[in-house]
């Protein structure tokens, strides 16, 4: 066998692998998928969440998001959870009005709760999630996280309503994802 084509063969392999990373790595997304940044915002968010959600929740939210596509950066996918927040908060209100609607009766224990969350909700639909998302988006994240922390509070507080009559809450599933979608925004906003 010819040696130069040994040499040869031996000097093209390792720039054949180098070229084929470079490729590779500055290859744009695929489209419709969310950016590499969510497994570490997610890793970083955790942390910072003193506990409230996992690490799994993040991924999992994230990542069930098409918003987060379009994400370039931490700072973007604060904003994706404060609207997934937004989300939550405004079909939960709408839930309870439903409830209400098909004849919850406002006297029972569990209309008059339901009329608390009510009020709940509508703050922060029409005013907490509206202020959180200006301020995020201007990136104001120590305004944006005092919001949000209200928003988790008014969560928190509707299904405080039931816990203390010993009522079963007809939104405590609703309540426990807005609480933890906030707080997933209030992580996202302290690491952007």
């Amino acid at each position: 066998m010819d040696s130069t084509f040994t040499d040869r063969s031996t000097t093209a392999i390792p720039l054949l692998v180098l070229l084929m990373t470079t490729i590779f790595l500055d290859a744009p997304p695929v489209a419709g998928e969310p950016p590499s940044e969510v497994p570490f915002a997610c890793k970083g968010a955790a942390a910072a969440s003193g506990g409230t959600f996992t690490e799994a929740f993040c991924l999992s939210t994230l990542h069930g998001s098409k918003s987060t596509v379009g994400a370039a950066d931490y700072a973007d996918l604060a904003l994706v959870a404060v609207d997934l927040a937004t989300a939550n908060a405004t079909a939960t209100e709408a839930m309870i009005d439903a409830l209400l609607a098909a004849g919850t009766n406002g006297a029972t224990p569990e209309g008059l709760g339901l009329q608390s969350c009510r009020a709940l909700y509508g703050a922060v639909v029409r005013q907490y999630q509206p202020e959180c998302r200006a301020a995020v988006k201007d990136g104001r994240y120590g305004d944006g996280k005092a919001c949000l922390g209200r928003t988790a509070q008014e969560a928190a507080a509707c299904e405080r309503w039931f816990q203390q009559r010993k009522v079963a809450s007809p939104v405590a599933r609703e309540d426990d994802a807005l609480a933890k979608l906030a707080s997933l925004a209030i992580a996202l906003a302290s690491i952007a």
